[in-house]
């Protein structure tokens, strides 16, 4: 069995691996994974575990809860009672009032501390609640029964802080991993009943009410509506869906009503899969997060040692005060935990990630973000990468038997029926037409013909032409026959079409913002060089043309010499390449599934500005890490230098330890905005 558990309050790195590792050595358990960015723990066993009591002895202000449940605010009134109590003992100048506060913020610290004790684990004992707990109980035998007070509240109060910090930074992929939708409506046997997605079967026909997201996979086999797409193609507007067409998990039915049969099963449909994405991005680590985790386990002890030392030392040897030298040894304590790196390098990943699939990036690890901010040289497939599958109408040649207007009607009449790519660029060109079309053919190779509001009329290359019979200008044969359309009425010539790739939006912004990068930045295509060179005067680029995938991954190689590699592409032809490279992004992945399997980094909404988003994410998020890593380190040896020579006192070691966490948090909030 498997089960999915949401960690709420768990802002401990420390704990949740203590949690994932106890877990791990229960009888019965196959596997388990916690997900510390996250908070969600996955646990799959042959019998029922007892999760709750083992994440309870660990941790016990953790919450094993739905998403949805209410929170405890039994945390907030505990830290805002010993706030007043702290500033209550300056007013009544009484220590037994700040030994009250002392008790009241550090109950469960010390609870804790008992816990990891009776372990009977090195691991497990030396963690930051012993650290916290020896340093105040002898602040307090040293008389100073403010210091330990405003150690444990400040302390309590910064990992309250921390945890909001925390939690606000998991919700743009919370909101992801939520919008999901919970329920379909089920049609059977003439009744209708609400269903859980994963429980409908491929064949079964479930009803989309309006305003309600199409849960899963499938073909409308009734209805027609406004559909809102933009959870996971981005689109903006509203399309248009109607009886036979495909529509995914995720979609919001605007309007109408819709009957949709399921065509795929819930844990295989589009949108199910990028959030699984998105998931299992926020497990895959860094090599800078795997080496932060070596550390923390050797800094704890060796500063631990070095307190002892500071204490022992100066006492045994130079005769210095016992008091005076314990003081400085416990300052050191309060110093040492490794809370901020332990926290602070993994969250700025994690935020990172959060902010690209906020943007439609799914980027499927946190070692990826290494990679693409090393980015040197881009390599961009044409065709449905950097330009649109559809034509645009580049110019209009009439000769004067009708107008280019009356031209573009009987067109896009005619081609509502046909099936070639350049028809639909055309009807969505012209927009909706109502004249009647008759004796309708479509020439395979060659083109359409049929009366169009009882004119004959026909459309197609020059071998159309020729076969009836129709004279024309001399620009019919010198025109490239794969991007233009000749049109004729009742037998006499009328006029061309002239189509061109339609480049996407952001094609060129993207383009430019890269080279301002300093990345190098080519195009790569399998079309002529005729149809590649236009696009790439048009951009601004290099490019190389008539390629087999097979010499795409050739050049791909070359370039591998120039540093590291990105690959964008969009087709089933690009999957040697998007493996390839360094890092292989996938484009319009909704309709490509071979390619979201395959790719690094996938953009759901297939815009090119969005591999210049996710370099540039990514290289904010590496100049953040290495800032957090600065700062704790280097506030880290300061305090301790500070600590051995008598200069800090505790107050201060409080800010060392959880100030200096609380900072890096925040500063790895940075990416979000």
């Amino acid at each position: 069995m498997r089960r999915i558990y949401k960690l709420k309050n768990l802002c401990c790195p420390n704990c949740a691996r203590r949690i994932e590792e106890t877990i791990k050595k229960t009888k019965g358990v196959k596997s388990v994974k916690l997900n510390f960015s996250l908070g969600i723990l996955k646990v799959e066993s042959e019998k029922e575990i007892d999760v709750r009591r083992i994440v309870k002895s660990i941790e016990n202000e953790v919450e094993i809860q739905e998403f949805h449940q209410k929170k405890n605010h039994l945390e907030l009134f505990v830290l805002f009672s010993s706030l007043l109590l702290f500033a209550a003992s300056f007013a009544f100048k009484s220590p037994y009032v700040a030994i009250f506060s002392y008790i009241i913020s550090g109950f469960s610290v010390f609870r804790k501390t008992v816990k990891n004790v009776f372990t009977r684990s090195l691991k497990t004992i030396f963690d930051e609640y012993f650290l916290m707990s020896i340093a105040t109980i002898g602040a307090l035998i040293l008389k100073e029964y403010h210091e330990a007070a405003a150690v444990m509240v400040f302390y309590r109060f910064g990992e309250y802080l921390q945890s909001l910090a925390v939690n606000k930074s998991r919700k743009s992929i919370e909101d992801l991993i939520n919008a999901m939708p919970k329920y379909a409506w089920l049609l059977e046997n003439g009744q209708i009943r609400k269903i859980s997605p994963d429980k409908l079967e491929v064949g079964q026909i479930i009803l989309v009410k309006p305003g309600e997201k199409i849960p899963i996979d499938g073909i409308i086999v009734e209805g027609k509506a406004m559909v809102d797409t933009s959870l996971v193609t981005g689109e903006s507007f509203p399309q248009f869906f109607e009886s036979q067409q495909e529509v995914k998990a995720g979609f919001i039915v605007k309007d109408s009503p819709l009957k949709i049969k399921v065509t795929k099963r819930y844990e295989d449909s589009t949108a199910t899969r990028l959030v699984q994405l998105v998931e299992a991005a926020t497990e895959r680590k860094s090599r800078v997060e795997k080496a932060i985790t070596i550390f923390a386990r050797y800094y704890t002890p060796i500063v631990l040692v070095v307190a002892f030392l500071t204490w022992l030392f100066p006492v045994v040897f130079f005769n210095q005060p016992f008091k005076v030298r314990l003081y400085r040894s416990l300052v050191l304590l309060v110093i040492s935990c490794p809370c901020a790196l332990m926290l602070a390098v993994p969250l700025t990943y994690f935020a990172g990630l959060g902010k690209a699939s906020k943007n439609k990036i799914l980027i499927k690890g946190a070692d990826l973000i290494d990679t693409l901010a090393k980015a040197k040289v881009v390599l961009f497939d044409k065709t449905g990468t950097l330009t649109e599958e559809q034509h645009e109408i580049e110019k209009i040649e009439v000769t004067g038997e009708i107008s280019s207007e009356q031209l573009l009607r009987y067109l896009a009449s005619i081609e509502r029926y046909s099936n070639h790519p350049f028809a639909k660029s055309i009807v969505e060109a012209v927009g909706q037409v109502n004249y009647p079309v008759q004796n309708l053919v479509e020439l395979p190779g060659m083109g359409i013909k049929g009366l169009v509001n009882g004119v004959e009329f026909l459309a197609g290359n020059d071998r159309l032409l020729h076969l009836e019979n129709v004279k024309h200008p001399k620009w019919v044969c010198d025109s490239d026959q794969k991007s233009s359309i000749h049109t004729a009425v009742n037998k006499k010539f009328s006029g061309s079409v002239f189509l061109r790739e339609k480049i996407k939006n952001s094609t060129k912004e993207a383009i430019q913002k890269l080279k301002n990068l300093g990345i190098t930045v080519k195009m790569l295509t399998g079309d002529k060089k005729n149809s590649a060179e236009k696009v790439a005067k048009q951009l601004g680029i290099e490019f190389n043309s008539d390629l087999l995938p097979e010499e795409k991954y050739k050049i791909l190689e070359n370039e591998k010499k120039s540093g590291v590699i990105i690959f964008v592409g969009d087709g089933l032809n690009d999957v040697p390449s998007l493996s390839k490279a360094d890092v292989g992004i996938a484009m319009n992945t909704a309709d490509n599934e071979a390619a979201l399997e395959i790719a690094d980094v996938v953009i759901a909404d297939g815009e090119p500005i969005k591999v210049y988003e996710a370099i540039e994410i990514s290289r904010k998020t590496r100049r953040i890490v290495v800032e957090n890593i600065v700062i704790a380190i280097g506030v880290k040896i300061l305090f301790i230098l500070l600590a051995t020579t008598g200069t800090a006192t505790m107050w201060q070691g409080v800010f060392a330890d959880v100030g200096v966490a609380l900072l890096c948090v925040l500063n790895s909030m940075r990416i979000l905005h």
